[in-house]
C-alpha cells in the first residue's frame, strides 16, 4: 500500500519551509481547539477588564513573531445599544478618589408599588370573635371598638370578557299604495378585519402577546382558555394575517421614511421556515433596519432567502451611511452603488476577532488593542449626550489619533505575522475594510458600532425562542408587519397593547396624509398614559451606572 505521506525534503531549506508550515498548522489547531472549549466552557460576557491599564499605554514590541493562542478570554467591553431616551443627559457626579474598583452597594429599598391610581380597591373588614375577647373587655363601657388598616394586597382576579353586541338603528316607512318600504339604516364602523368575531382589544391583546411577549399560538390558547375563552391556534394565526395586511401601508410609510435617513442600521436573522418539499425546515431571513434620529423608527422585512437581489431591494432609493456587520452582500452593494451608499464597519464586530486571543497573565497584543479600542468607547461614551457637531470635533481631537495609531500597528504587524496567524486574521478584518471601520470620524451622527441595530434584531431572536419557525412565507411577511410597529413602540416606550388598541380603532379612518399621527413617537405625546415610565426608568439607572464605571476607570487610568 502506498504511503499517503509527502516525502521528506532533502535540503536545509525545505526543511525549514517544513518546519513553519508544520508551525502554522499546529498553531491553527490549537486555535480552533481553544476556541470550541471557550464555546463550551468559557464567559459570555465580552466586558474587558484589564488588570493594570497604565501598564499597556504603549503598544507591544513586534520583536515577538509568537503567534498567539486562543485560550478562554477575560470579559470585553462590548458596548451596547444606546436607549431610545436620553439617558446619557444625566451627570455624572465625583466619585471619591480611591484605588480599589469596589464600591459599597447598599440597597436602596424595596421599589414603591406600582398600579394605576383609578385601580378599583375593595375593603376587607375582619371583626372580633366575642369568643376570643374577655367578658370584662368586652363589655367594658369606656372600651373603643374601631378598625385599624394592616395591609394592602393586589388580587388578580379572572380576566374580564366583555361580548360588544351592535344594533344599527333603521327607519322604514311602508308605502301601502306601491306595495315597498323604503328603509335608512345608521352607518356600521368597518370591522378592522372581516369575519372575525374578535374585538380590537382582543386583537391588540394577541398582537401584543404573540409580538412583544413572544408567546407561541398554542399557550397562548391555554391562557385564553383559562378564562373561558377557546380561540384556536389556527383561528389566531388566520386572524394575525389579515392584521398585517390592515396595517402594511402604516408600515410601508414606516419603510419609505426610513430609506431617507442619513444614516441607517441593518442587520439580518435567521428564522426556520417550513417547506413542503423538505423533511426538515429550512432558513429564512427577517432583516431588520434602524433609523437615526431624524426617523425614529425601526422597520423589519423578510425574505425567503439571504441573496443580493432582496437586499437590494430593502434598499431601493437608499442614500446615505449604511453601517453593517461584514456580510458581503452588503459591501457589494455598497460598492456598485457609486458612492450613493457609504458603508460603515462596527467596532464591536471588529474587536470580537481580537477578544478570543486573550492570554490570561499576559501583555499580548490583543490586550493592547482592546485597550486602544475601549478608549474609543470611552471617548463615545463622554460624546453620547453631545450634538452631532460637538461630538465631530470631539472625535478629530481624542479619537482619530488613537484610530491612526491602531492603523499604523496594524499596518506594521500585518507584515511581520505568518500568512495563517489567528492575530492577522484579525487584524486583515480591519485593513481590509479600514475606510468602512474610520467612517464614524466624518460625522458626528455615525455611531461607532451597530449595536442599537442588534438590539432591534432581539425581538424576532427572543420571538423563535417560544414559536420555533415560521409555517410559511406568509407568516414570515406577518411578523416583518407586526415586529415593525411593536419594535418601535419599545424604542420609544410605548406600550403596545395601548398602542394598537387606539390604532386599531383608527386605521380605517385614517388617509395616508394623516399617518404621521399614528407614528409611536407622535402618538404618545396624545397618549401620555401609555409611556412605559418604570421601564425608561431602569434604562437611565443601568446607563447611569455604567457611565459611572467608566468615569470611575477614566479617571483611574489618568492618576499618577
Amino acid at each position: 500500500m502506498a504511503s499517503r505521506r509527502k516525502p521528506l525534503p532533502k535540503t536545509v531549506k525545505e526543511c525549514h519551509q517544513l518546519i513553519r508550515e508544520l508551525y502554522d498548522t499546529i498553531d491553527e489547531l490549537r486555535s480552533r481547539v481553544a476556541h470550541l472549549e471557550r464555546e463550551l466552557y468559557g464567559a459570555k460576557r465580552e466586558r474587558f477588564i484589564a488588570d493594570d491599564e497604565q501598564a499597556d499605554s504603549a503598544p507591544p514590541s513586534l520583536e515577538n513573531d509568537a503567534v498567539d493562542l486562543l485560550h478562554e478570554s477575560a470579559e470585553t467591553p462590548s458596548a451596547a445599544a444606546s436607549p431610545s431616551l436620553d439617558a446619557a443627559s444625566c451627570e455624572v457626579p465625583p466619585q471619591p478618589e480611591s484605588t480599589s474598583a469596589k464600591t459599597d452597594r447598599r440597597s436602596a429599598g424595596r421599589r414603591p408599588r406600582v398600579h394605576p391610581p383609578d385601580t378599583p380597591r375593595v375593603k376587607v373588614y375582619h371583626p372580633l370573635d366575642p369568643a376570643g375577647v374577655s367578658a370584662d373587655l368586652w363589655n367594658h363601657p369606656r372600651a373603643r371598638r374601631f378598625y385599624r388598616f394592616v395591609r394592602e394586597e393586589v388580587e388578580l382576579p379572572r380576566r374580564q370578557v366583555r361580548i360588544l353586541e351592535h344594533y344599527q338603528e333603521v327607519i322604514a316607512l311602508d308605502d301601502v299604495d306601491k306595495v315597498q318600504t323604503t328603509m335608512c339604516a345608521a352607518q356600521l364602523p368597518e370591522p378592522l378585519v372581516e369575519r372575525c368575531f374578535a374585538g380590537n382589544s382582543l386583537l391588540a391583546y394577541l398582537a401584543a402577546s404573540r409580538f412583544a411577549d413572544h408567546l407561541p399560538y398554542y399557550r397562548e390558547e391555554d391562557i385564553l382558555r383559562r378564562s373561558g375563552i377557546s380561540i384556536a391556534r389556527s383561528t389566531q394565526w388566520r386572524w394575525m394575517r389579515k392584521l398585517g395586511i390592515a396595517l402594511l401601508p402604516v408600515v410601508e410609510f414606516i419603510r419609505q421614511r426610513l430609506l431617507s435617513c442619513e444614516v441607517l442600521g441593518i442587520d439580518e436573522t435567521p428564522c426556520p421556515i417550513l417547506d413542503p418539499a423538505l423533511p426538515h425546515t429550512r432558513k429564512a431571513y427577517l432583516y431588520a433596519q434602524y433609523g437615526d434620529d431624524s426617523q425614529p423608527y425601526v422597520g423589519y422585512y423578510f425574505a425567503d432567502h439571504k441573496t443580493r437581489e432582496n437586499i437590494e431591494a430593502m434598499l431601493a432609493g437608499f442614500e446615505g451611511v449604511l453601517q453593517s456587520d461584514a456580510y458581503i452582500c452588503y459591501e457589494l452593494i455598497a460598492e456598485a452603488s457609486l458612492d450613493r451608499i457609504k458603508p460603515a464597519a462596527c467596532w464591536a464586530h471588529g474587536r470580537r476577532k481580537f477578544e478570543p486571543l486573550l492570554v490570561p497573565g499576559k501583555k499580548t497584543p490583543a490586550r493592547w488593542i482592546l485597550l486602544e479600542i475601549q478608549k474609543l468607547y470611552d471617548i463615545e461614551d463622554r460624546g453620547r449626550a453631545m450634538t452631532d457637531d460637538d461630538r465631530h470635533a470631539l472625535r478629530q481631537v481624542e479619537s482619530r489619533p488613537i484610530v491612526e495609531g491602531i492603523h499604523q500597528w496594524m499596518l506594521e504587524r500585518d507584515a511581520r505575522e505568518r500568512p495563517r496567524s489567528a492575530l492577522r486574521k484579525a487584524i486583515n478584518y480591519f485593513l481590509k475594510r479600514w475606510d468602512a471601520f474610520t467612517r464614524f470620524l466624518t460625522h458626528g451622527a455615525i455611531p461607532i458600532d451597530n449595536n442599537r441595530t442588534e438590539a432591534a434584531i432581539k425581538g424576532p431572536v427572543m420571538g423563535k425562542k417560544g414559536w420555533l419557525f415560521l409555517g410559511n412565507a406568509a407568516g414570515g411577511e406577518t411578523a416583518a408587519v407586526m415586529y415593525t410597529l411593536v419594535m418601535t413602540c419599545k424604542r420609544h416606550r410605548v406600550d403596545p397593547y395601548a398602542y394598537f388598541c387606539d390604532v386599531f380603532d383608527r386605521i380605517k379612518t385614517t388617509d395616508r396624509d394623516d399617518f404621521e399621527s399614528l407614528m409611536p413617537h407622535r402618538w404618545i405625546e396624545s397618549h401620555p398614559e401609555a409611556f412605559m415610565q418604570e421601564r425608561a426608568q431602569q434604562s437611565h439607572a443601568a446607563a447611569y451606572r455604567k457611565r459611572t464605571r467608566r468615569a470611575f476607570r477614566r479617571r483611574t487610568m489618568t492618576s499618577p
